[in-house]
C-alpha cells in the first residue's frame, strides 16, 4: 500500500460551487480537536450554572438551530467567542461546527441535542458531554467499571445460594 495516504490525513472534498472548481478541506489534527473541544467545555465551565437550551437532533431537524428551551445554546455560546471566528469557525450552522470541530452527525447530537423532556441543561453537564466527546476512554473506563461491579455482585448473590 505504498504511495497512500493515513485515513486521517485524507483530505475532505466540498462540492464545486455552480461554475466553479471544487475546494479542498482540510481535515483537523487529532491535537487541534481536542484543544478546540476543551476550550468549548472550558467556555461553558465558566458559568456552571447557566441553562443551556439544547436542540434537536440533526436527523430531525436538519439545520434547524432555534434551541427547544429558549435559553442561548452551546453553539450561540461557542459562536460568540471571539478565538473561534478568528481560528477558522465561519458560520453559525452545524456543518461549520461538524467542520471546525471535526466531528460527526452522531457527536454533534450528543453534545447539543435534548427532547422534548429535557429541552435545557446546565452548563456544566454541556460541557462534560463535551469533553466525553473530546476523550471517550475514562467515560469507557467507568463503564466498564460499573459492569464489573455488576458481574461481581451477581456472581456473589448466585455463591451465596
Amino acid at each position: 500500500m505504498t504511495g497512500q495516504r493515513p485515513s486521517g490525513a485524507r483530505p475532505r472534498w466540498q462540492p464545486p460551487a455552480p461554475g466553479g472548481r471544487a475546494v479542498r478541506k482540510r481535515a483537523i489534527g487529532a491535537s487541534d480537536r481536542k484543544e478546540r473541544l476543551e476550550r468549548w467545555a472550558a467556555l461553558l465551565e465558566r458559568d456552571p450554572h447557566k441553562l443551556v437550551g439544547l436542540l434537536r437532533p440533526s436527523w430531525a431537524s436538519g439545520n434547524d438551530l432555534t434551541a427547544l428551551g429558549g435559553n442561548p445554546s452551546a453553539i450561540d455560546l461557542a459562536w460568540d467567542d471571539p478565538v473561534f471566528r478568528v481560528t477558522g469557525l465561519e458560520a453559525r450552522s452545524r456543518e461549520s461546527f461538524k467542520a471546525y470541530f471535526g466531528l460527526s452527525n452522531t457527536e454533534l447530537d450528543r453534545i447539543v441535542s435534548g427532547s422534548w423532556r429535557v429541552p435545557i441543561r446546565s452548563a456544566w453537564q454541556v460541557a462534560g458531554r463535551i469533553r466525553n466527546v473530546a476523550d471517550p476512554r475514562p467515560e469507557r473506563m467507568l463503564m466498564a467499571s460499573v459492569i464489573a461491579m455488576v458481574i461481581v455482585v451477581v456472581g456473589i448473590a448466585q455463591w451465596l445460594r
